[in-house]
């Protein structure tokens, strides 16, 4: 744990040389060095109060405190003592964003209520994740691994004028740790070890290799046996194996620094595991469909499910990632430029029915590349105004193959039997009868329909942006920015043939078929968005502001449905090249309102922080269910719906206790409702309900509260130098209801996070060990939940996601 304390005083050292005069706000930076948020058990308090943080999510090197934004910043050494393994665990400790699914997929995650409702790639995600300031991407490529980090930073609301691309609702930036020519010969290693084969390492080494050049290794191995009990056979599952490499160089002299980052990561995980609640017509109903025998399925329960995994359980990816960041003094202003270069491949695989039959299997095969260049100048000027300026360009290739599976048998039973011969079982025997030869029946050579479509994307886009800020006196300032964006999507879509030979076309996706090949199109979408704020500082201690801000998320195509060219209607039948092409949606757009405060309190033992919100979310890009034109039930169509409304509170205290203890906490309020989202309630109008049953409704899966709390204490013992430590962190989110349906008639309330961890350890100079207990009173909770009868009653069939169960175990830790 020292090498906590040496890594944030190196940090310390860099953020003073950051905001040296001439280089940003030094009337704010002068005496601010970068420490822990308070959350760091391993380093003691001095002189009973707080350190300052300093971000540079303003382009500026300024105090966490004097940041006018929602901003949550998480240390490394803090993400070490959490342990905290991918970008998606920083989650848990940030209020007003939930949705830590333990995939790879980003659709759970939910800033202030808003989330992705598409999974395809035809959109892009409403939550941006960067490393360095640099575009991570999509599903598949966008959860990198925690290690060596300086820090994290947690924006929420639309961040459109900070980063480049993809920020409408919020943005994780993480700062990895960079070469060092002053620190010499040094690094550190960590070891845990745990149950169910927990074994962790993470470790680095920085080397001088000039006066001006030095090269930092790191890596990071993680991996466990799986903890989820498949009770139709087979090895535990969510487990993973993975590993990551960062060679990183740095460049410094008086004017230009650089620093030059390879990444490569091998993740190897379990896809999603889903149960069945046995609850609903589905399994206590007239239909056969889910009975084994005459007998219902064995429902799962815990950390158990049922499920024959017939694709195979995977969330695999390669990902190799090139960062360039480069900053040059020109005296009265500075240049940076950020290059990034992302490749991956990535494979995923999912039981989506969680049951021991073939009714719904999920696979993607996925491989894409990502090239980015930004270019800005931030003002340098002691005097009231400042400013920064830039402009960024992007182009991504994208190729997904989807993929759904579904027994023959099951197909019928579902779809055909049920609604015209529900006396029947199976694909034979009533077609003559029933339905006149509308199927050309001919069975698969494996009894399956293998849905199969790819879709290919080139995106290119680029944005101007400029903000400027002036000081009206000591006391009030204000800022406004302007940012205009272009995005052009060149797209095609192709249902490919089914290689078991199946009749039943679309099956499961309800998707046409595309006989002559590929259906193609091409779209583009602007926008300028804007934001305004002032800020009030009637004394040192204290911050108040308040802003507007406008955010955008291009347009995009459906990874399913196509439409005619001509009239702009669903394609019934075959897609044909220039006749038809790929369903498209608009952007979505948010006007988000803020009130904040932030104080240093009690001679600085108390940092506070609190903002009040109100947003308007329009036109949500999102997946729903509609009657197939092309025969019997219905096709999955992804379009623009609703407006959301949402308004709440988010608060964050750091507390110096005593000389030795340090308190963080945070929270969230939300109050949301959802309009003009009638596609969303059709389970409900099934029921006898009115065709507006669902608005006004609160948003799915966004709990109304979320809370943490992370207490540290720090002793010092013996005349050795040493310390013992204890750190105990809580998160909990608020139960929520699974759809967009009324809570009455969905059934759907689900039991999100609800997590206590503790550790407790010992350090002296140069090594440290300790013990830990992750989830101690071993509580269950799920991802989410989804899924609807198939006769339309709108019960939660279908959970996933379920809880790690409680693990103990130890991690030594040395440094040099």
């Amino acid at each position: 744990m020292t090498r906590h304390l040496r890594s944030l005083n190196r940090s310390a050292d860099t953020a003073q040389r950051a905001l040296r005069p001439g280089n940003g706000r030094s009337k704010i930076a002068q005496a601010v060095s970068l420490a822990v948020l308070t959350g760091a058990a391993s380093a003691p308090l001095s002189a009973q109060k707080l350190e300052e943080v300093v971000v540079t999510a303003t382009k500026r090197s300024e105090s966490l405190m004097d940041v006018p934004l929602s901003i949550t910043a998480i240390s490394g050494a803090e993400t070490r003592l959490l342990n905290l393994n991918d970008i998606k665990d920083l989650i848990s400790f940030t209020p007003g964003i939930t949705g830590n699914s333990k995939d790879s997929f980003l659709d759970t995650v939910s800033v202030r209520g808003i989330r992705t409702n598409l999974f395809g790639n035809g959109a892009e995600p409403s939550i941006g994740f960067y490393v360095n300031g640099l575009y991570q991407g999509r599903t598949g490529s966008a959860v990198s691994s925690l290690y060596d980090i300086e820090r994290s930073e947690v924006l929420r609301g639309p961040q459109g004028f900070l980063f480049p691309r993809g920020a409408v609702t919020g943005a994780f930036n993480v700062m990895t740790q960079k070469a060092s020519v002053e620190d010499g010969l040094s690094g550190y290693g960590e070891l845990d070890v745990g149950e169910r084969g927990v074994l962790v390492f993470e470790g680095a080494v920085n080397v001088p290799l000039t006066d001006n050049l030095a090269m930092r290794i790191a890596g990071f191995h993680t991996e466990e046996d799986g903890y989820v009990k498949n009770l139709a056979g087979g090895p535990d599952l969510i487990g993973h194996d993975s590993d990551s490499l960062r060679v990183s160089f740095r460049y410094e002299t008086e004017k230009l620094t650089g620093d030059l980052i390879f990444q490569y990561d091998d993740r190897n995980r379990d896809g999603s595991i889903y149960q069945v609640t046995g609850e609903g017509p589905n399994f206590n109903g007239p239909s056969l469909l889910f009975l084994n025998g005459g007998e219902p399925f064995e429902v799962a329960r815990g950390t158990q499910t049922n499920s024959n995994d017939r694709v195979g359980q995977r969330d695999e990816a390669e990902v190799f990632s090139l960062g360039l960041v480069l900053e040059y003094d020109l005296g009265w202003a500075t240049l940076s430029s950020l290059t990034g270069y992302k490749d991956h491949d990535y494979e995923y695989g999912e039981d989506y029915d969680g049951l021991p039959i073939t009714l719904y299997e999920y696979e993607q095969f996925q491989s894409g590349d990502y090239i980015e260049q930004e270019l800005r100048l931030t003002s340098q000027s002691d005097g009231p105004l400042s400013w920064y300026a830039g402009a960024s360009v992007y182009k991504e290739d994208i190729d997904t193959l989807f993929g759904a599976i579904q027994e023959e048998d099951i197909y019928c039973d579902l779809y055909l039997n049920y609604y015209y011969a529900p006396d029947q079982r199976g694909c034979t025997g009533f077609y003559e009868d029933y339905l006149g030869g509308y199927y050309d029946f001919t069975a698969s050579t494996n009894g399956l329909i293998n849905d199969y479509n790819e879709t290919l994307g080139t995106y290119e886009g680029y944005s101007m942006y400029f903000e400027v800020g002036y000081e009206f006196s000591q006391s009030f300032d204000m800022t406004a920015g302007i940012r205009y964006s272009y995005d052009e999507r060149d797209y095609s879509n192709e249902k490919l043939p089914d290689i078991g030979g199946s009749q039943f076309g679309g099956g499961i996706s309800g998707m046409s078929e595309t006989p002559e090949g590929p259906v193609s199109d091409s779209a583009d979408w602007d926008a300028i968005t804007y934001r305004v704020a002032a800020n009030w500082r009637p004394n040192d201690t204290t911050l108040l502001f308040g802003s507007v801000a406008t955010g955008y998320k291009p347009g995009g195509y459906d990874v399913y449905g196509f439409e005619n060219n001509a009239t702009g209607t669903a394609v019934a039948g075959p897609a044909l090249p220039g006749r038809d092409r790929p369903a498209d949606f608009d952007e979505e757009t948010i006007t988000a309102y803020e009130l904040g405060y932030k104080g240093r309190l009690m001679d600085g033992r108390v940092q506070l922080s609190v903002t009040a919100f109100l947003y308007e979310y329009k036109d949500l890009q999102a997946f729903f269910s509609e009657q197939n034109p092309d025969g019997p039930g219905t096709r999955t169509v992804g379009d623009n719906v609703g407006v959301l409304d949402g308004w709440g509170s988010e608060i964050e205290v750091n507390a110096a206790l005593t000389d030795n203890v340090t308190l963080r906490l945070g929270g969230s309020w939300l109050d949301s409702e959802a309009n003009d989202v009638q596609p969303f309630c059709g389970a409900a109008v099934d029921l006898g309900a009115s065709e507006d049953a669902c608005e006004g409704e609160p948003l799915p899966l966004a709990p109304e509260f979320t809370f943490f709390a992370v207490l540290n204490g720090s002793f010092p013992v013996g005349d050795r130098g040493g310390e013992l430590f204890a750190n105990l962190a809580y998160s909990w989110e608020d139960d929520s209801k699974g759809d967009w349906i009324p809570e009455d008639l969905s059934k759907q309330t689900i039991r999100f996070l609800d997590q206590t961890d503790i550790v407790v350890g010992y350090q002296e100079e140069d090594w440290s060990i300790s013990g830990y207990v992750e989830n101690v009173f071993d509580n269950n909770w799920v991802d989410g939940t989804f899924g609807e009868s198939f006769d339309g009653t709108p019960y939660a069939q279908f959970i996933f996601g379920p809880s790690r169960p409680r693990t103990a175990g130890l991690r030594a830790s040395i440094n040099f």
